[in-house]
């Protein structure tokens, strides 16, 4: 296969899963893009290379840059981390992470499972610039926002800015854990 059967491979095939993706016909991407239907299925049968103005026009149909149409690294809508896949990590003093969605590039908020160490103090408190989720799964874990305290019991979610300081200790001589997301 050439270079350019392999650029138009790829390219029939992106262009197929986003229309696909938006549950589209071809007939309605005609209409919507201002591009031919037999056009349309001769790009996803990789049976013409069509100017890229015309990858144009449907990348901005579909609302995404035109560069995601020739990147051969682009991310997959899914990804799937089960849980032995996890990565983990040490967060901050006291604090073990697992990454649960490191397979994602591009993601808009990450998504973690945090384990606090039962100990008798605070860690130092921290701050970041994004917004956190943290829903409690299991254990008792007292929080401290700024000069406030939370305890949150699981099944409690509290959301925050995190531009405050804050810090977190399990309580009860038992490691807690919470299903964090930041954004």
């Amino acid at each position: 296969m050439t270079a350019t059967e392999r650029v138009e491979a790829l390219l029939a095939r992106k262009v197929r899963e986003e229309r696909l993706q938006r549950s589209m016909t071809l007939a309605q991407l005609s209409r919507q893009c201002n591009v031919s239907v037999a056009m349309l299925s001769k790009i996803e049968n990789a049976r013409v290379s069509p100017p890229i103005s015309t990858y144009a026009k449907l990348a901005k149909c579909f609302g995404i840059p035109l560069g995601k149409l020739f990147a051969e690294d682009a991310t997959p809508p899914v990804s799937l981390v089960r849980k032995n896949e996890r990565k983990q990590y040490t967060r901050f003093q006291g604090y073990t992470g697992e990454a649960i969605a490191y397979k994602k590039t591009n993601k808009k908020m990450e998504p973690f499972v945090l384990t606090y160490a039962p100990r008798g103090d605070h860690p130092p408190a921290y701050v970041h610039d994004n917004e956190e989720l943290i829903f409690l799964l299991k254990g008792k874990l007292e929080f401290r926002y700024g000069n406030t305290k939370i305890v949150l019991a699981p099944g409690d979610c509290l959301y925050l800015d995190a531009n405050i300081r804050h810090s977190a200790r399990a309580l009860n001589g038992k490691a807690a854990q919470a299903l964090v997301v930041e954004v």
